[in-house]
């Protein structure tokens, strides 16, 4: 129960999993606090705040909660099971159109993917590895992929280069945020900007968005070259003139360090590494 609270920081949505009323929760809750001999939580306002004896608690009971989770899930009958955690944009344009070779190598592993959001919480419960650009995590240990770099992109059908009129996408939709992209774009390139000939800018929150959106014709993106790589090569997609933009983050497989030692853990993850260094695109 208390493990619910300290994740949801409600008592309502608590009560709302667990199938019992709040009352009930707050109820147990006091009753728990009571044996800790400390408050595990305060009330500011409408949100609820973990003391550091809070915060202690729910700490060691990720971390039991975590270990039984791995426990349940990685078996299943005779079959090894093994999530993945993994952002939609990476998913759907390199891992699946390669997945096939590793289910061929290896059909006892039960491999399942799951999206990821960003950002997302990095816990057994949620996965068992994870390739993520998320900050590392205490317990768990990192391989670097590779670094994201953004590469202009527009239809077959759209313009050469920046000096015809265009239509610019962006994958900013925040408020302020509109178009950084192509500003450090610009930039990195010697463009000047005033004398392109910037369009009404179309916003979308997504690169797979984006890419759907050029793929209509609807303008010129700037995207994660492993997403486009295929359809450049496949000539459905013109790559605009200019060097790439890095974002500064990088994808990293994120493994907890208790199963470090799990061979079917072990074959994905030098599986993933050798595909990743053995594709042109990404080096």
């Amino acid at each position: 129960m208390f493990e619910a609270v300290a994740r949801l920081r409600s008592l309502t949505q608590a009560a709302a999993e667990l199938g019992i009323t709040p009352s009930a929760v707050s109820h147990q809750l006091r009753n728990l606090a009571a044996r800790q001999g400390a408050a595990l939580i305060e009330r500011r306002g409408r949100a609820i705040v973990l003391t550091d004896e809070g915060v202690r608690l729910a700490k060691s009971l990720n971390s039991a909660f975590d270990i039984i989770e791995q426990q349940v899930t990685s078996l299943d009958g005779d079959r090894t099971v093994v999530r993945v955690g993994v952002y939609s944009s990476f998913a759907v344009s390199w891992l699946i159109p390669r997945f096939s070779s590793f289910i061929h190598a290896h059909p006892r592993i039960d491999l399942r993917l799951i999206m990821l959001y960003d950002p997302h919480e990095t816990s057994n419960r949620i996965a068992d590895l994870f390739i993520t650009s998320e900050p590392l995590q205490i317990g768990y240990s990192a391989k670097r992929l590779f670094g994201e770099q953004l590469v202009p992109v527009c239809a077959m059908a759209g313009p050469e280069d920046f000096k015809t009129p265009m239509r610019f996408i962006s994958s900013e939709a925040e408020a302020g945020s509109l178009g950084r992209a192509w500003e450090a774009f610009a930039l990195l390139n010697d463009l000047d900007t005033a004398s392109i000939p910037w369009g009404n800018w179309l916003c979308c929150s997504h690169y797979i968005f984006a890419l759907e959106m050029v793929q209509q014709g609807m303008g010129a993106a700037l995207l994660p070259d492993f997403m486009v790589a295929r359809l450049l090569a496949e000539g459905t997609l013109r790559r605009l003139p200019g060097t790439p933009l890095p974002t500064g983050q990088s994808y990293d497989l994120h493994v907890p360090i208790e199963r470090r030692q799990d061979p079917a853990v072990g074959y994905f993850s030098s599986w993933l590494q050798r595909a990743i260094a053995e594709d042109p695109f990404m080096n």
